[in-house]
């Protein structure tokens, strides 16, 4: 009988925020262990929260193979690869103090505004161990800082945020940063001029969703992607390249599936030069359809591996991008709810939150306003270019810009 294993360590410290003042301190320590057991092309699976034993999670996996569920494939075997990524631990004192600093300075020179929501500091470390060898481990300590302002003088629930996620804080790029940005929030100014503008985007999560359901191999092989029997064709512009990405220097992630799979360097190209090269796929999918396996699973620390969405990241192809604008005014969307992708990739969505920006610093806030387009072309003819994100946001961030039609 084989066996694996999955530990989950997790100890967070967050930090309640309400109308620029702490509100509350709270402190999670928290130990989750899977099991799974693998017998006959069946596999069983075990989980519980705490430091329960070995013995007792195997005996109930065990007990989890009468439910005859399939898992016919080969276990990851031979690697032994421990990393771990923390730069700096934070006690909760530390962080209070940390936070302290930052609604003083918020208080001090915003005083028009209210700052409410969580800062926080989580470590996180996960094992993934085998009968076959198998030993990897991965550690990690973030900074999140997940604040929404409210103009006091404003009806709105909120008005815009403020965040940042990162293994250091540099509390001097964090205000010189929020400093441009605030200041930007009271200065109302209009729209440019043009229906079709560049629109440069903080956040792809909603592309992100969309691109994950198109390269994905079942949905692949069933003829149910967009992409769907173009492999080896030109579909987007020839300067994007678009990875599997499982590099926690670039997104604090495991650099590990869920079936204990890693990339070659940690990156593997779907699109590369607007080419699709590939789509992801778990060991499941790739045996069934006959396609290269990617190591796409994903799960809970007690859940099968399964094939849902894997890590996507566009690689930065631009740099310069005020020599880019040529003096062109553009926009940088913050906020854009309550719109998506539709089945053939046509987009369009309301923009609650967006800015003025020359292409170095960030002028005043607009007018809501709306913007429509398609997957074919944002990442076709349309695309500007995904560059690294020069605000003080994330430590790995990205804009990413393209001709939008705005209405």
């Amino acid at each position: 009988m084989k066996k694996e294993f999955v530990t989950v360590r997790q100890n967070e410290t967050v930090i309640k925020v309400l109308n620029t003042k702490i509100d509350a301190v709270r402190v999670k320590d928290l130990t989750k262990r899977g099991v799974r057991v693998y017998e006959n092309g069946l596999i069983g699976i075990s989980g519980a929260i705490g430091n329960l034993s070995d013995d007792a999670l195997v005996a109930m996996a065990k007990e989890n193979l009468s439910v005859g569920i399939k898992y016919p494939y080969e276990l990851t075997k031979q690697d032994e690869d421990h990393r771990d990524y923390r730069v700096k631990a934070i006690d909760s004192e530390q962080l209070v103090s940390i936070t302290e600093q930052m609604l003083t300075f918020f208080r001090m020179e915003f005083p028009e505004f209210d700052f409410s929501e969580k800062i926080g500091f989580n470590e996180t470390q996960i094992e993934f161990n085998n009968s076959e060898g198998l030993e990897l481990s991965y550690q990690d300590a973030i900074f999140e800082i997940e604040l929404i302002l409210k103009e006091k003088s404003s009806s709105n629930l909120f008005d815009g945020f403020i965040s940042y996620q990162g293994r250091t804080l540099d509390m001097d790029k964090f205000v010189s940063f929020n400093k441009m940005l605030l200041r930007a929030q009271g200065n109302a100014v209009l729209l440019p001029r043009g229906e079709k503008l560049p629109i440069f985007m903080t956040d792809t999560s909603k592309m992100k969703i969309f691109l994950n359901k198109a390269l994905n191999g079942e949905n692949y092989a069933n003829n149910s992607s967009i992409f769907s029997q173009k492999m080896g064709q030109k579909i987007f512009n020839s300067k994007l390249t678009i990875e599997q990405n499982f590099d926690p220097t670039e997104m604090a992630r495991p650099f590990f599936d869920h079936e204990g799979v890693k990339l070659n360097g940690d990156k593997l190209a779907l699109i590369e030069n607007g080419v699709l090269k590939d789509v992801f796929s778990d060991k499941k999918t790739a045996a069934i359809y006959g396609i290269r396996h990617t190591g796409g699973a994903t799960g809970e620390y007690d859940s099968m591996p399964m094939l849902s969405a894997t890590s996507l990241r566009c690689r930065n192809d631009s740099e310069n991008i005020k020599k880019v604008l040529n003096g062109k005014p553009a926009i940088i969307v913050a906020m854009a709810e309550g719109g998506d992708f539709t089945a053939d990739g046509h987009y369009a969505s309301p923009v609650q939150l967006g800015y003025l920006f020359d292409g170095e610093k960030i002028i005043g806030k607009l007018p809501e306003f709306t913007v429509t387009s398609k997957l074919s072309d944002m990442l076709g003819d349309d695309y500007i270019g995904t560059f690294e994100n020069p605000f003080y946001m994330s430590e790995s961030g990205q804009l990413q810009g393209y001709y939008l039609t705005v209405k």
